[in-house]
C-alpha cells in the first residue's frame, strides 16, 4: 500500500472566552488554507525509513503512534513539503494528523481523525487544527468545560469560505512564535480576565462576522477580523507585551491596509501576518508586502493563497502484485 497525503494550512483568528464564568473556556475562530501544505508520502516496508523534511520529528510522531496503538510501524516515510513550523499555520498538528493517518491507513486501522489527533496529544486547547485536516473551511469550535480534561473541542459551526476571497501571507524573520512546554507557561501567565472581553467578541462574530460571511460581504467581513483581532490582542497583551507579540506586527498590518486589504491580523502566536483581499487586488497586496519586508530587512517570506474547503487529500494504491 502506498498513501500520499497533502494537509491544508490554517491561521487561527483567535480565542472566543478566557474568563471561563459561562462554565466554559477557550472557543477557536479558524480556517483552513491551501497553501502553504504538507506533503507526506508513506509506503509498507520491511523496516521504519524516515526521509525528507523534517526527519527528527516525524520520528517522534512514529513513536508516538506506535505506543498509542501498540504497532510496528513498519513504512517508508517521506515528507516532500513542509509547512514552516512555529509561524502561527498549525504546522505541528497537520504533520501529525500527516503521520498518523497515514499509518492508520498502512495498518488497516479504522479510526477517525478526532481520534488520531487525541493519540497524537494535538487540539488540546483548540480544535481548529484537527477540523481544518478532516474536512477544512472557516470553523468555530465549542471550547472546554472549565477545568476539564475532555477531549479535542468539537467543531459547533462549519461553512465553506468564498474561494475567490484571497488571503496574502507575510512571515518575517523574526523569533518564532510560542509552542510547546512554552504556549503552555504563557498560557499559565495569564490574568484572570473579565468577561467583557469575551462578551465584545462574541458580539462581532454572531452579529458581523458571521452575517457577512454568509452574505460574501468582503469588506464588513475584514473589519470584523481585524475587530476581534484585537480584542484577542488584549487577553494576551501581558505576555506578549503588547497587542501582538512583534512590535513591527502593526506596521505591517498597517502596510497591508494602505495597499487595499479589507483585513489583516496575527494568527496565533504570530509572527504571521495575514490581510484579506479579493482576487483582482491580489498582486498589488502581495507587491506591497514583500517591499515592506525588503525595505526593513526582514527577509521574510510572501505567501499568495485561498481557503481550503475540503480538508486533507489522501490518495491510497493498493498493492495488487
Amino acid at each position: 500500500m502506498q498513501v500520499t497525503i497533502k494537509t491544508p494550512s490554517r491561521i487561527h483568528l483567535g480565542l472566543i472566552d478566557l474568563d471561563g464564568g459561562l462554565g466554559r473556556i477557550y472557543g477557536s475562530i479558524g480556517l483552513a488554507l491551501d497553501n502553504p501544505s504538507i506533503i507526506l508520502e508513506a509506503k509498507e516496508s520491511d523496516t521504519l525509513q524516515i526521509i525528507g523534511a523534517d526527519s527528527e520529528r516525524v520520528k517522534a510522531m512514529v513513536e508516538m503512534f506506535s505506543q498509542a496503538y501498540n504497532i510496528d510501524p513498519l513504512a517508508e516515510i517521506n515528507v516532500t513539503q513542509i509547512i514552516p513550523e512555529h509561524v502561527g499555520l498549525g504546522s505541528g498538528t497537520q504533520l501529525s494528523l500527516a503521520v498518523a493517518s497515514a499509518l492508520s491507513h498502512i495498518n488497516r486501522l479504522s479510526v477517525d481523525i478526532r481520534e488520531l489527533a487525541a493519540s497524537m496529544k494535538r487540539g488540546q486547547i483548540s480544535g481548529i487544527g484537527t477540523e481544518s485536516f478532516r474536512k477544512g473551511g472557516f470553523v468555530i469550535d465549542s471550547g472546554k468545560k472549565v477545568n476539564s480534561v475532555e477531549g479535542i473541542p468539537l467543531p459547533i459551526y462549519r461553512i465553506n469560505f468564498p474561494e475567490d476571497w484571497t488571503f496574502i501571507l507575510a512571515i518575517p524573520s523574526v523569533e518564532k512564535g510560542l509552542s510547546g512546554k512554552e504556549e503552555e507557561s504563557a498560557f499559565e501567565k495569564i490574568s484572570p480576565k473579565s468577561s467583557k472581553i469575551a462578551k465584545n467578541i462574541c458580539r462581532l462574530l454572531q452579529m458581523k462576522m458571521l452575517p457577512a460571511l454568509v452574505e460574501k460581504d468582503i469588506a464588513i467581513f475584514g473589519q470584523s477580523l481585524m475587530e476581534v483581532d484585537k480584542e484577542v490582542g488584549l487577553y494576551f497583551k501581558e505576555v506578549q507585551n503588547g497587542i501582538y507579540k512583534e512590535p513591527l506586527t502593526q506596521r505591517l498590518i498597517d502596510c497591508m491596509i494602505d495597499a487595499g486589504s479589507y483585513g489583516a491580523g496575527q494568527s496565533s502566536w504570530g509572527p504571521v501576518v495575514y490581510g484579506l483581499i479579493d482576487d483582482a487586488g491580489a498582486q498589488k497586496l502581495e507587491s506591497a508586502v514583500d517591499s515592506f519586508l525588503g525595505e526593513n530587512n526582514l527577509n521574510g517570506t510572501v505567501i499568495r493563497t485561498h481557503a481550503n474547503n475540503q480538508g486533507a487529500k489522501i490518495s491510497i494504491i493498493e498493492d495488487t502484485s
